[in-house]
């Protein structure tokens, strides 16, 4: 009995196999097997996509192209390459997540450092973590919608302080407005507090310039007159003065 059941066992194995192998056929046939069919979720480019490619294939064609041909390839790269960015996205944030939970443990200011040493920024993997913590809490079934939106567009709206069915809301309302458009509405629905009102970082401009000019002042090619020299001790002193009178 043991033996008939490995063989109905090898048998069903086989068909499996088959099976598989049938569909990987059929697959590289239509030229829709790539190097990662089964590792990213593709999905299909909105109209507004797919006429910008069709317009810009029109506009660079000296005419010996097959353009019907050139624009099914044309859909699935593009198609693949935002299913790239998008799982980039994912892992950078996962991975961030992780780090976040193991630096928590140590002083303030460990997480930032690390970001920093890894990104060159904060900015980036925030956005990154946003990303992934937004997704997470969302309906897998809305995964292939928010990978469809302009991602930036994404980053704002997980930032913004809302209900999250609110949001799972907007990400269902979706249909392939350009960044820009959602931004507006993203502004409209979700305003910020008066006291929340995000524009520049001055702090960290600030800081940044005054690195860049420390860097080009400390090259030895640089002269800087006697005259120049007093005026910029007395604007640091200045500099010094204001930052201290202000309110965090």
């Amino acid at each position: 009995m043991s033996h008939v059941n490995s063989l109905i066992s090898e048998r069903l194995k086989k068909n499996s196999q088959t099976s598989k192998m049938s569909a990987l056929a059929k697959q590289s046939a239509s030229g829709n097997l790539t190097s990662f069919s089964g590792i990213f979720s593709l999905s299909e480019l909105n109209e507004k996509e797919k006429e910008f490619l069709l317009n810009l294939l029109r506009q660079y064609a000296v005419g010996k192209e097959d353009l019907e041909q050139d624009f099914t390839s044309l859909t699935s790269i593009t198609s693949e390459v935002k299913a790239i960015n998008n799982q980039a996205a994912i892992l950078h944030g996962e991975r961030i997540k992780k780090a976040q939970s193991i630096l928590t443990r140590y002083k303030d200011g460990a997480f930032t450092a690390w970001l920093l040493a890894a990104y060159g920024n904060r900015q980036t993997p925030y956005n990154f973590l946003q990303y992934y913590e937004f997704c997470e809490q969302l309906p897998k079934k809305l995964r292939p919608q928010i990978e469809a939106m302009p991602r930036q567009a994404v980053y704002t709206l997980a930032s913004r302080e809302a209900p999250l069915e609110k949001k799972q809301n907007f990400v269902e309302s979706y249909q392939g407005e350009t960044k820009a458009e959602l931004l507006i509405k993203i502004r409209e629905l979700f305003p910020l507090e008066d006291k929340d009102k995000r524009g520049p970082n001055w702090g960290e401009n600030t800081i940044q310039q005054l690195k860049k000019l420390t860097a080009i002042l400390d090259q030895k090619s640089v002269s800087i007159s006697k005259v120049h020299q007093s005026l910029i001790c007395e604007l640091l002193d200045n500099l010094k003065v204001v930052v201290s009178g202000r309110k965090s």
